[in-house]
Parts: structure tokens; sequence; C-alpha cells
């Protein structure tokens, strides 16, 4: 059985998270609610929790400074929020979970069968760090991470040394700049997409994410193909082609 704690400043979004939680979550049982980041700081030091249900937006301390108030965070974090993408991309990249409120039932069994079925917190600090980073602002070409989830646990990266990312299924193969083996990822290559495209990454084709920092040559075509600095050659799908060479032209004009 996990310990969990909910923390949100709305009484009727505890109240039916938590109902939803004793009807679909045998696994889990409620020993604090909070309706504030104080209480929730206060809550987590008595009880230990196994599992904070964490709300985003709060007044007067928000769900992301409470944790960065938190000096030993040994707990799974479920972020609960309405949609805002800028906080769900930070909650992305570091691997952790998050719902949409009005919270889903279905959504919530799903995320509770998985918690349970894992065996430990894979890189919990690291995935701290990464969140923290994510909500800061910076430049592109600063060192990023990103957590990604495989079929073992959890692999800490850095963006800048990944090449670019293979569609395979409902997998991702991930080429690295430092390594000739590939990583298999638990994502879709949309997922990834979604995540990656603001920071230098572009989908290229339907089954490859390119890295436009590791291209080396644009070779012409009907939609054309692209060489990496590593030498390996990838289609170039004919509708992407223009936005392509525009992004080229951004990082390196021509002379």
């Amino acid at each position: 059985m996990l310990k969990a704690i909910l923390i949100d400043d709305e009484a009727n979004a505890r109240s039916g998270l938590l109902k939803k939680i004793q009807v679909f979550c045998t696994g889990i049982e409620v020993v604090a609610e909070c309706n504030n980041g104080l209480e929730g700081i206060e809550a987590i030091r008595m009880h230990q929790p196994d599992l904070v249900f964490l709300d985003i937006e709060m007044p007067h301390m928000n769900g992301f400074t409470m944790l960065e108030n938190i000096a030993n965070k040994n707990f799974e974090v479920i972020f609960t929020t309405a949609y805002n993408q800028y906080a769900i991309n930070a909650i992305r990249f570091g691997a952790f979970d998050y719902l949409v409120k009005p919270v889903d039932s279905v959504d919530l069994q799903k995320l509770m069968e998985r918690l349970l079925g894992k065996k430990e917190n894979f890189y919990l600090q690291e995935r701290m760090e990464i969140l923290f980073e994510q909500l800061k602002d910076k430049e592109i070409n600063e060192k990023q991470k990103i957590a990604i989830a495989t079929q073992q646990g959890l692999e800490i990266e850095s963006l800048d040394n990944i090449m670019y990312l293979e569609a395979t299924s409902n997998y991702t193969n991930i080429y690295f700049g430092n390594s000739p083996k590939p990583l298999l990822a638990s994502k879709t290559l949309k997922e990834f997409e979604d995540l990656l495209q603001n920071n230098g990454f572009f989908r290229i084709h339907n089954a490859s994410l390119v890295n436009i920092h590791y291209i080396k040559k644009y070779i012409k075509g009907d939609g054309g193909q692209i060489q990496l600095l590593n030498g390996t050659i990838l289609d170039v799908a004919r509708r992407r082609k223009e936005e392509l060479m525009e992004l080229i032209a951004k990082i390196a004009p021509k002379i």
C-alpha cells in the first residue's frame, strides 16, 4: 500500500480526486489533504509519503516552488493541472507523470497501475533537477538534459548529445553523437516531436526527427536527403523540405 498526499487549493478538486482514488486505486492510501504549499511541506515532513498529487497553479506558492523548498525529495510526484503547455513540457522533460483537471478516472487508473508496478524511483533527484532547469529562462544552446523512459527504467541524457530519433512502431530509437548504439525509448516519435520541436529538433520525415546542429550536408532531390556529421544519410519528405532549408539557413547562412 502506497501512502499518498493530495495538495490542491481547490477543495472540489481534492474531494473529487480523493473519491476516484478510493474507488479505482485500491493500492493507494491518502494520509493527508492540503490546500496550499506550506501545508504540503509540513504534511510531507510528517507522513513521509510514497506519492504526492500536486497541483501546479496555487496562489502564494505554486507546486514547483513548493518542491524546491523540500530538502529530501524521496517521493514520486504526480502533477495535477489545468492545461498549461509550458508547465507540461517541463514535467515531461523530467519524465514525471501528470493528470489534467478535471482528472479522468481511466487516466488515473492507468497511471496508478504503472506506478504500482514500478520497483523504485529511477533517478528521482536528477529528474527533479531537469524539471527545475526547464522552468528557468534559458537559451536553446545551453546544455539541457532529458529523462528518457525505456523498458528497463530511465536514462538521463543531454539534448545536445542526441543526433537523431527514428520511429519504430510505438517506440523510438534514439541515436547519439558519442555512441553507435541506439537507445530504444518507450515513447512514439510524435511524443518526442511535441517535446523537442522548440529545442533544435526538426521532423524531416514521418520516420525521422533530427537535431539540426548535426546536419552536415543537404543533398538535392524531390524532397532530398541530409547527411549527418557521422555520415548517416536520411530522406527528407517533400513537404518538409522548404521549412528545413529555412532552419538550416538560420544556423548556417549561405555565403
